[in-house]
């Protein structure tokens, strides 16, 4: 019983030391999506870094056109696949798709790593409203 529970620290251990590996983008990471969308029908609308020099995340808005529209299912297998093996935020991708019952289009937007802004701290701004309304510049 001992052994199991060392094994569940173990991968507890396991998934924070991958979190805090897989915190910034390695080039290694986006040149995987970038070899996988040189092969991909999708015509690339949009592409953004998030984060800066530290780069935690790709944003890609992608078009699928007449009888490349059911392909996209391959750029969404990628980007599971990508997220397993990197980590990163998961969230759902965009999908707008144009003509019914026949897709002419379909616009997707998928977002690999961590693409949320952070959040700022307000905390440190105290009573700020408080302050600016005794120096008369909110109300009346």
């Amino acid at each position: 019983m001992a052994n199991d529970t060392s094994n569940q620290k173990l991968r507890g251990s396991e998934k924070l030391l991958s979190a805090w590996k897989n915190r910034s983008l390695t080039e290694e990471s986006v040149r995987e999506i970038a070899k996988n969308m040189d092969q991909s029908p999708a015509h690339v609308i949009g592409a953004k870094v998030v984060g800066g020099n530290n780069a935690t995340g790709v944003q890609l808005s992608l078009a699928y056109y007449g009888d490349d529209v059911p392909t996209c299912g391959n750029d969404i297998l990628l980007w599971l696949k990508w997220h397993r093996v990197h980590g990163g935020d998961v969230h759902p991708p965009k999908i707008i798709i144009d003509g019914i019952p026949f897709p002419d289009v379909l616009r997707m937007q998928l977002d690999f790593g961590d693409v949320t802004g952070k959040l700022t701290d307000v905390q440190h701004l105290g009573n700020l409203a408080g302050q600016l309304n005794r120096m008369g510049n909110i109300g009346g």
